[in-house]
């Protein structure tokens, strides 16, 4: 079964690769080619991670009411490809906002539709191997996209010589990669998935008329992250989900700009480190499991933050006194650390998260845990290039690690007081003894059956000497 459902992460790999490629050139693009700077990349950054908040939002939603788990991947490539040829041919900015909220919408729906079915059919310990195997594929995709985008972008070739051109045909080339992911989805996925678990009833739409779906539609999207939905803890963990992520993005959004203006890396290089990160993620994805069989979630992901503020305030440093080739070097290594990091936290955070809901909520969770991130990002990516503009990267890199110590804060209090992962084993304890109660109860009825047939026996072998 686990082995057959492996092929379909295919797909994912190759979005992976399609937005590895995409995703440096996405606020790249707005400053070579659209004559944008630091400030308008920010702000279509912005737009990609609305796009991908309300994507989360709905998807979570949707898929527990109508669970088409599979064919929720294929839309989400094939739109995501439709969309790359679109940017390929734009010239005005304005047009090129609405395109990246477009491709984060679309572009957001696989991950839920995956983790969420993994949740709803595996088992907690298959679902945590399964989670970290699937993370793998779309890390390595999303690898071999970022080389690529840059391996082009350092090509000379005898028809295309400018960065601009380069980067409009990089659209092209995403939007082959995300129509090879949707043929995957196509070839691999069932086109009819069976209704798994509990399908929520609280999604419901006034189909008689366009005005009653209009008034309707609030409603829907609100009342299922309501709170009697969840564990009491969970306003206080997405809190410090949303300013972790808040402050990690004040630092990613305008990175590789900084890279670019200030220390003067030409576009290719800049995916060129962004490749050896990727490198360094995957590396870091072997290790997840063996980590978070020995420590405690909360305690692998509270010294991720703090090696990320570390290297925040390094590189800010770099940015203010080490603008040469010492600098840059130093500026790379420690990207590559930052690079280690990531599955350190995102593969306990997304465990930990469904802990905090029963099993027939566990999609809500996923969307809730999705939009709060996307939440975060968005915000910050209004904010950060601006700042970086207005106040220079020094102010927006230590605001970042300002957040990221903020957010420490709060997931370290909720470990203290509302240990979630203990909770978990305590739940796991409980429904082991009541396994072990109900297979001793039917033994024992079992048991007193077999003694009493034995006494009828001997009475009747007694009664039978007498007899004689």
């Amino acid at each position: 079964m686990i082995k057959s459902l492996r092929k379909w992460y295919f797909s994912f790999g190759f979005q992976g690769a399609a937005y590895g490629m995409a995703s440096l050139v996405i606020s790249l693009f707005v400053v070579t080619v659209l004559g944008g700077n630091v400030a308008s990349a920010s702000l279509t950054m912005g737009m990609f991670s609305c796009g991908s908040l309300i994507g989360s939002l709905f998807t979570g939603i949707f898929l527990d009411k109508y669970p088409y788990f599979f064919a929720t991947v294929f839309v989400s490539a094939s739109m995501d490809s439709i969309i790359s040829i679109f940017m390929w041919q734009s010239h005005y900015i304005t047009l090129y906002y609405m395109l990246s909220l477009a491709m984060g919408f679309f572009l957001s729906m696989t991950s839920p539709a995956i983790i969420t079915y993994l949740n709803k059919k595996f088992d907690n310990e298959t679902q945590r191997k399964e989670v970290n195997v699937l993370n793998m594929f779309n890390s390595v995709g999303t690898t071999i996209g970022i080389f690529g985008g840059g391996g082009w972008l350092t090509l000379t070739l005898p028809f295309l010589n400018e960065d601009a051109e380069k980067m409009r045909w990089i659209f092209a080339i995403v939007a082959l990669l995300f129509g090879i992911s949707a043929a995957f989805a196509a070839v691999y996925l069932k086109r009819k998935s069976k209704n798994i678990g509990h399908v929520s009833r609280r999604f419901r739409i006034n189909v008689h008329s366009l005005a009653g779906n209009i008034m309707s539609l609030p409603h829907n999207v609100i009342s299922p992250f309501k709170a009697s939905n969840f564990k009491p803890e969970t306003k206080r963990y997405m809190l410090g989900l949303f300013t972790i992520f808040f402050g990690a993005n004040m630092f990613f959004t305008p990175f590789p700009i900084f890279l670019r203006n200030v220390l003067g890396i030409p576009n290719g290089f800049i995916f060129v480190i962004y490749g050896f990160g990727s490198i360094f993620t995957n590396i870091a994805y072997l290790f997840t499991n063996r980590a978070m069989s020995r420590f405690r979630d909360m305690s692998i992901m509270g010294v991720v933050i703090w090696i990320r503020i570390s290297m925040f305030i390094l590189i800010a440093f770099i940015g203010l006194f080490g603008q040469d080739l010492f600098g840059i070097w130093l500026t790379i290594a420690f990207f590559m650390i930052i690079g280690f990091t990531w599955p350190f936290f995102y593969i306990p955070a997304t465990v930990q998260v469904t802990a905090l809901a029963l099993p027939e909520n566990r999609g809500k969770i996923i969307g809730l845990f999705n939009m709060v991130i996307n939440l975060g990002a968005i915000s910050s990516s209004f904010v950060a290039g601006y700042v970086a503009l207005r106040f220079g990267y020094f102010v927006a890199f230590s605001v970042g690690a300002l957040f990221l110590f903020i957010g420490s804060g709060i997931l370290r209090k909720i470990a203290l007081t509302h240990p979630i992962r203990r909770d978990l084993i305590k739940d796991e304890k409980k429904k082991m003894f009541a396994d072990l109660r109900d297979i001793m109860t039917k033994n024992g009825k079992r048991l007193k059956w077999e003694i009493w047939k034995l006494l009828s026996l001997k009475r009747k072998s007694a009664a039978s000497h007498l007899d004689h």
